[in-house]
């Protein structure tokens, strides 16, 4: 009796160290990874943000149907607020609540989403911003929020 209870407790023991905790915070949480190029042209070249995330829960991935955007990101030139965005689909299959969620997402400025202003000075001798952005998961957590170097936009 006693050899099966210590047996038994001694299992317990191994299947509760065994299992990994989730220690990821269920409000996701980004980090920049990279932005570049820093100067370019308009119209011809790309500017790319990589940004590294994780969430706790793995809710990312909002309902396209229901209008919400999942990446809010703010042109700092302008005070009109943050445009919204969808991630790609995210494949249910790496959604697992019990690990959370890690990834890098690639957020690209195409060329004519990167347009200087069009006054007279900057038509001439160009255009500086930054961008500030954030994620939102489906439960209505946001990130923190970060912020890319300068770019610079020329003819």
């Amino acid at each position: 009796m006693n050899f099966r209870l210590l047996f038994l407790s001694g299992l317990s023991l191994f299947a509760l160290s065994s299992c990994e905790k989730n220690t990821m915070s269920k409000i996701p949480q980004i980090k920049l990874e990279g932005f570049g190029p820093e100067i370019r042209t308009v119209g011809k070249d790309t500017t790319t943000l990589a940004f590294s995330l994780t969430d706790g829960d793995a809710d990312l991935g909002v309902n396209i149907q229901a209008g919400s955007y999942d990446i809010f990101i703010n042109d700092k030139r302008f005070d009109t607020g943050f445009a919204g965005y969808y991630f790609p689909a995210i494949s249910n299959e790496v959604k697992d609540p019990q690990k959370g969620l890690k990834g890098t997402c690639y957020f690209f400025f195409t060329p004519d989403l990167l347009l200087p202003r069009l006054d007279s000075v900057h038509l001439k001798d160009g255009d500086t911003t930054h961008f500030e952005l954030y994620i939102v998961d489906r439960a209505g957590n946001k990130s923190n929020h970060i912020t890319t170097p300068d770019v610079y936009m020329v003819y």
